[in-house]
């Protein structure tokens, strides 16, 4: 069943753009990524219509065959495959895997126009080519090079380039080398123009074109200084192309190559995938999305964070604050996110950048409320309640503020805290594992110290939200409960209860409102599973696996939320139902959806969408 988070979805990658092709033919485009992503978007669609992964990364190998009904893709793996474009569906492959197909990576694909044939270049130096209908190899010659293969308008000739850089055209039925000109600049693509009468070749150095009739040389253009061309693209029409450098796209006439206008396309760390559709120029970017044009937007989501009401986006240095369905003020923090909270009653975020100090923004306007310093700088663990601020420093120990009172304290031996969600205790951890709960304001004790239920030292702890209940996780393991409410009370220490052990050990542990549940994450490689247990019942209620790692648990909601493609959030309930996404849009807008359909968007939010 397809994720909520593929509805409303302009962009799918959230890896680089490696790869790009377009049939102005039939206006299908197909785009791919360092993940293997696949999405396709055909006439009339403005969002992907087929989004799938057949293998491993792609570098480049990617074709749609004239008339937009099959794809083409070879993979860093050296797999190569023919797909349906409206379902994905394999008409060809020949697998590789591991160090075997490594060697053969694929650069360059082509499909002959009456999809009778597929051709490869590969890392290896050998052209490869197959009859997709009986699965046979026809063709594997060696001592070519460069990134790209292409079939005539017959299918009848394939264009390569040898390993010195030369186009080679190759009669397939004779498998006699036609002649050519030897350029002065040496190529690294070449691509027939959409007229078939013409060779385009390109390289570091510049532009030359060729005549297929005759292979004489006819223009050329020399590169003077920059980064060399990445990637060549042509108008629909076939009256200009378009040389992709790392900054700029620069347009020539043709059959002239007369320069036209350079413009910057904005794609960050660009490959040079790169496509002209109807709607103009655009470039893949490092960012995964497509850049020509406006403004951009917001970016994959990299960390999360909520509380009630308030959801928190980290699209790489800049965090979107969401009030309810709606989106509000953006923070620009000036270095990438690692951490972001919601202050339980929706006023503060507390943020912790990769590199510099932990910070606190006003929800409202986005302003920076305190900057704690540079000694927070790698914080291990931080927290935000009430008006209290609290981190668990690199170099060890606990620093903490009381914001309304203007006052800090730090204390150099705990091993780890834990912060209640309206800032009424600091619980910390000894240097033997035991635990202590302090007031925040003065740092006396708040409690007496709670009675472990064996001698094991304590690893995590969290306070239950709106409860006097705290939740401990040892290094067995163990899942343990405190009811602090006879201690605060008559000064009684409280009595562990042991709750349950994980087979694995957790990274996050979280009190859910009303106590009856705790949430737990464990780290499974690149995801994350995380378990909902009931604290009285002593007994696992929900288990989400294959969740993005940096997944969190809305304490006040009991609801998961995680990063989801192109730019979104998506929340879960604790049965693992998809409730609702969030996203940021290109050009500034943004949506809100669920099942049934949008719950809130911004006003210009249907055109991002193609609406």
């Amino acid at each position: 069943m397809a994720s909520l988070a593929d509805g409303f979805c302009p962009n799918v990658h959230d890896a680089p753009i490696t790869a790009a092709a377009y049939d102005p033919w039939s206006g299908v485009l197909a785009t791919a990524d360092a993940s293997g992503l696949i999405a396709v978007v055909r006439a009339g669609e403005a969002t992907p219509g087929l989004v799938f992964r057949p293998g491993v990364g792609i570098t480049g190998a990617l074709a749609v065959i004239r008339g937009g009904t099959m794809v083409a893709a070879g993979d860093d793996d050296g797999t190569i495959g023919v797909y349906q474009t409206d379902s994905g569906a394999p008409v060809f492959q020949e697998l590789r895997d591991g160090a075997r197909g490594r060697v053969r990576a694929m650069r360059g694909v082509a499909l002959s126009p009456e999809g009778a044939r597929v051709a490869t270049i590969a890392v290896d130096g050998l052209l490869r080519i197959w009859d997709i209908a009986n699965g046979k190899r026809e063709v594997a010659w060696q001592g070519f090079g460069g990134l790209t293969v292409d079939f005539d308008g017959h299918g009848q000739r394939v264009l390569c380039l040898d390993a010195q850089g030369q186009p080679r055209l190759v009669d397939l039925i004779s498998h006699q080398g036609l002649p050519m000109d030897r350029l002065q600049m040496p190529a690294d693509r070449a691509a027939f123009s959409l007229d078939g009468t013409l060779v385009i070749a390109a390289g570091a150095s510049g532009l030359s074109l060729l005549r297929v009739v005759d292979g004489r040389l006819v223009s050329s253009f020399a590169a003077r200084g920059g980064s060399g061309m990445l990637g060549v693209i042509q108008r629909p029409d076939g009256v200009q192309i378009g040389a992709v450098s790392t900054r700029s796209v620069h347009v020539f006439s043709m059959p002239d190559l007369q320069p036209v206008e350079s413009v910057r396309h904005g794609a960050p760390q660009t490959s040079g995938a790169a496509w002209w559709g109807q709607e103009g120029i655009r470039v893949g970017g490092s960012d995964g999305l497509a850049h020509g044009g406006g403004e951009a937007a917001a970016g994959p989501v990299t960390a999360v964070g909520g509380f009630g009401t308030v959801r928190l986006a980290a699209h790489g240095d800049r965090v979107q604050i969401w009030l309810g369905d709606r989106r509000g003020k953006a923070i620009d923090v000036g270095a990438p996110v690692a951490v972001v909270q919601a202050e339980r009653e929706g006023r503060y975020v507390l943020v912790r950048p990769v590199t510099g100090s932990l910070r606190l923004y006003d929800v409202r306007s986005g302003r920076v409320v305190f900057d704690a310093g540079p000694e927070t700088a790698g914080a291990t663990d931080v927290a935000v309640g009430g008006n209290v601020m609290a981190a668990q420093l690199a170099n060890r120990g606990v620093r903490w503020w009381d914001l309304g009172n203007n006052r800090a304290w730090e204390l150099q031996w705990p091993t780890a805290m834990a912060l209640s969600h309206g800032g009424t205790w600091l619980g910390l951890v000894t240097p033997r594992g035991a635990v202590k709960i302090v007031e925040p304001g003065t740092g006396r004790d708040a409690v007496p110290d709670p009675r472990p239920s064996a001698d094991v030292p304590i690893r995590l702890l969290t306070f239950v939200n709106r409860r006097p209940d705290l939740l401990v996780l040892d290094q067995d393991h163990i899942l343990a409960h405190y009811d602090l409410s006879r201690s605060a009370r008559d000064g009684v220490p409280a009595e562990a209860r042991d709750v349950l052990q994980f087979g694995a050990a957790p990274d996050r542990i979280w009190g859910i409102t009303g106590g009856q549940y705790a949430a737990v994450r464990i780290p499974d490689g690149e995801h994350a599973t995380i378990m909902f247990v009931d604290i009285h019942k002593q007994v696992v209620v929900g288990e989400l696996t294959g969740l993005h790692p940096a997944a969190e648990v809305d304490a006040e909601q009991g609801l998961v939320i995680e990063p989801a493609r192109s730019g979104a959030l998506l929340e879960r309930e604790m049965n693992g139902t998809e409730r609702r996404v969030l996203r940021s849009l290109p050009g500034g807008e943004w949506v809100a959806f669920g099942s049934r359909g949008i719950l809130d968007a911004s006003e210009a939010a249907g055109g991002a969408l193609g609406r």
